[in-house]
């Protein structure tokens, strides 16, 4: 008898590895932002469920995810905000239904990766946000990504700046600029052309990367973060010196 080709030698040997790899999840819409234009946008429909997005950018991510949670809540789902820097206005939060939002606050930053383990291991949520944390090594993400994949919930890590390489499925570059988010969504996927959804412009960028450009108008209130202090000093009655006639002699109390 004549011994097997090498190709189908080949294909056998693929076969038996296909079947030790984990079979694909799914494809499950994902969760809603609440804003047409940026849904439209990303592949799912919203935030990816069992999935990590990254969130970056100096100003206008806390608006963005303050309506994104809104809008979750107001839908019935639970969500979990880890306020690693303890700097969230409450002020900003407090309409929201505080049975179903829960707003984690770590005595040290550093904690915030510990709160999102056990936050996703509790498969409780379908939203878990983790803000202003130190960054997270790979190892740690990789955990992390994998509850968020078992518990089905969208993983949402917010940096300040384009620090975090953690290889989420989607990166998000927000940009405040008056009343306007720009929101670039860097991923694998193409969007074709030039539309325009509620004033929301999309535009396909070169450079052998695919993404996406979405501008939103700020039609909800501002986010506020609070002084990383816990008060400003007072200053009243300190000891003043002039420059030329005071020679170190205490002038009046300043108010």
């Amino acid at each position: 008898m004549s011994s097997p080709s090498s190709s189908a030698l080949r294909a056998e040997a693929v076969e038996s590895l296909r079947a030790l790899l984990p079979q694909p999840l799914p494809t499950a819409p994902g969760l809603p932002t609440g804003l047409d234009a940026l849904d439209g946008a990303l592949a799912s429909g919203g935030f990816p469920r069992g999935r990590l997005t990254e969130v970056v950018g100096a100003s206008g991510t806390l608006t963005l995810l303050r309506h994104v949670v809104q809008t979750a809540v107001e839908r019935g789902d639970w969500v979990a905000y880890i306020d690693a820097s303890r700097t969230l206005s409450p002020r900003d939060w407090s309409g929201l239904d505080d049975r179903r939002l829960w707003i984690v606050r770590p005595p040290e930053a550093t904690h915030g990766a510990w709160c999102a383990d056990v936050l996703l291991r509790s498969a409780a949520f379908s939203l878990v946000v983790l803000d202003s944390a130190p960054p997270v090594t790979r190892a740690i993400a990789v955990r992390l990504m994998g509850l968020a994949r078992d518990s089905n919930a969208a993983f949402v890590v917010v940096g300040a700046g384009d620090t975090t390489k953690l290889g989420g499925a989607v990166r998000l570059h927000v940009h405040r600029r008056r009343q306007r988010l720009r929101i670039e969504i860097q991923k694998g996927f193409r969007v074709q052309g030039t539309d325009r959804v509620q004033g929301a412009a999309f535009r396909v960028q070169g450079g052998g990367k695919y993404s996406s450009m979405v501008e939103i108008n700020c039609v909800i209130g501002v986010a506020r973060r609070l002084c990383s202090y816990p008060e400003v000093p007072d200053r009243r009655g300190v000891a003043r010196t002039s420059g030329k006639r005071g020679r170190g002699r205490a002038a009046s109390p300043h108010y």
